[in-house]
């Protein structure tokens, strides 16, 4: 199979792969969701998911400290990697030693159902992934149409609200106060979710604020994932106790969410999206 990647690298990849090394937890998961679990000979101690699977499965370090030796030595006939998780460096190293090395780099929820698409060619599996992507593509169009409704019964509102759609900032660390910014699938995820991604422009993908600029944006939902920073219900009694005028503290709308269905691709995408329905809703 000769495929382009995110790198513009052509690949010659076998068809099916049958020794894969994944640096990318969430392709791992894709992968045994799409029935190649078997393939894997090699996985970062960050791939947690299936844990009744994954467990059987070598480490081969993290993901952005893979012991490259031993993926050598692995000799698999294909490693799975991506942009933002994995290092260039560690990508250029392995295609040097004659490694073919695919590389993703999914930024929106319809990029990420592309991968489950390509990832069920490549091995396989292409019938059980074009069922998950129209199941995926379906709840889209679900929720592209709530927000639709959603802006029509503003429109009708005696006093609508200056924004039909809720401005949304979704926090991914702490000390410093980071949150998603430009050119993210948790940024996309959030607008297909029905919000409105206040950061969507700026002219960082992570953007570091203090909490005052936060409060300037006047969120009306403020989101705290629990991966990569795991936040507690502590962190939300801050804002409370902090920044009582920012419209989202003022309506209860603090909410933790899951932060593998936030911020993980590929087969995930599918069920989070039905998962996540409210997460950014009035």
């Amino acid at each position: 199979m000769r495929i382009t990647d995110f790198t513009f690298t052509e690949l010659t990849v076998p068809e099916p792969p049958r020794r894969v090394v994944s640096l990318v937890p969430s392709t791992t998961e894709s992968l045994f969701t799409l029935g190649a679990g078997d393939t894997l000979a090699g996985r970062t101690r960050y791939c947690i998911s299936p844990a009744d699977k994954v467990k059987a499965i070598e480490k081969i370090g993290g993901t952005k400290d893979p012991n490259l030796a031993r993926i050598l030595e692995l000799q698999p006939d294909l490693v799975l990697a991506n942009k933002e998780e994995n290092r260039r460096e560690d990508i250029l190293h392995l295609r040097e030693h004659g490694l073919t090395v695919y590389v993703d780099y999914s930024t929106t929820v319809e990029e990420s159902l592309a991968l489950v698409d390509t990832l069920g060619r490549m091995f396989g599996r292409a019938d059980t992934a074009a069922g998950l992507v129209r199941a995926g593509v379906r709840a889209l169009a679900a929720l592209r149409l709530r927000a639709e409704e959603q802006e029509q019964a503003n429109r009708l509102r005696v006093n609508p609200r200056p924004s039909a759609r809720p401005r949304v900032v979704a926090f991914i660390w702490k000390d410093p106060w980071m949150a998603v910014g430009r050119e993210t699938y948790a940024g996309d995820l959030i607008e297909a979710l029905g919000g409105l991604h206040v950061l969507k422009d700026s002219p960082d993908r992570y953007v570091r604020l203090e909490p005052a600029a936060v409060a300037a944006l006047n969120p009306d939902i403020l989101l705290f994932p629990d991966e990569p920073f795991s936040f507690k219900p502590r962190d939300l009694d801050w804002w409370r106790a902090n920044f009582p005028q920012i419209p989202a503290v003022a309506a209860d709308r603090l909410r933790l969410c899951d932060g593998q269905d936030f911020v993980w691709i590929g087969t995930r995408t599918v069920e989070a999206l039905g998962r996540l329905g409210a997460l950014c809703n009035w």
